[in-house]
């Protein structure tokens, strides 16, 4: 009789042994790249399709998408090159989310460790398998929160360096660009000023860094 297939998020829980781990990387750039495509004219930052097509599994991925890119939007960061970063973050951190949640029910009294009795085998106490994935997890998701400015020291240290672009290369704040253009073109309205319209000022592509 065939192995029966557990739930994904019990998967998870068990660490990532050889190809899982390889597999589950493999899934999430692919995610990635596909939100890169998702991109319109009408909704630059729609939330990704791979989350609405499986709302009820990407609930909380969609829910982080939607927070986060509000928080680029209102700080002026909102391009639509970072799509793809935005989707490995909210995935990330679903997985981390879930495996916490996995130790907090496995261990109510907050201990870190079970018994496992491999099969064949006697029971010992290893440490519990989120722990591990958390802690595989946590240098992603901070080296992602770093480039795009999700924490109070990071979100100055881009500030900094945004100052410091500005003061050195006015004109890259200055001139004018091909969405300027299209908002000033046919209706001579003048250009807007909100953040929303700078995310189309920008080919520039998003931090790759992934760990």
């Amino acid at each position: 009789m065939a192995r029966r297939r557990d739930d994904p998020e019990l998967q998870r829980a068990k660490g990532y042994p050889g190809r899982r781990k390889r597999k589950t990387d493999e899934a999430i750039e692919a995610a990635a790249m596909a939100a890169e495509q998702d991109a319109t004219a009408s909704d630059p930052f729609a939330v990704p399709s791979i989350f609405t097509k499986a709302p009820a599994y990407y609930r909380r991925s969609i829910a982080i998408w939607k927070g986060q890119a509000e928080t680029l939007r209102a700080s002026g960061r909102r391009r639509p090159g970072y799509r793809g970063g935005l989707a490995r973050y909210c995935i990330w951190s679903q997985m981390y989310e879930a495996a916490m949640e996995k130790l907090r029910k496995d261990c109510p009294k907050g201990d870190l460790t079970i018994e496992w009795t491999p099969v064949g085998g006697t029971t010992r106490i290893i440490p519990h398998p989120s722990i591990k994935i958390m802690g595989d997890i946590e240098p992603k998701l901070r080296a992602l929160e770093d480039d795009f400015g999700f924490t109070p020291r990071s979100d100055v240290n881009l500030v900094r360096v945004e100052t410091f672009n500005r003061s050195t290369q006015p004109d890259l704040f200055t001139r004018p660009s091909a969405s300027d253009d299209r908002r000033d073109g046919d209706d001579g309205q003048p250009a807007s000023d909100d953040p929303m319209d700078l995310m189309m000022d920008s080919d520039s592509r998003p931090p790759t860094r992934l760990n």
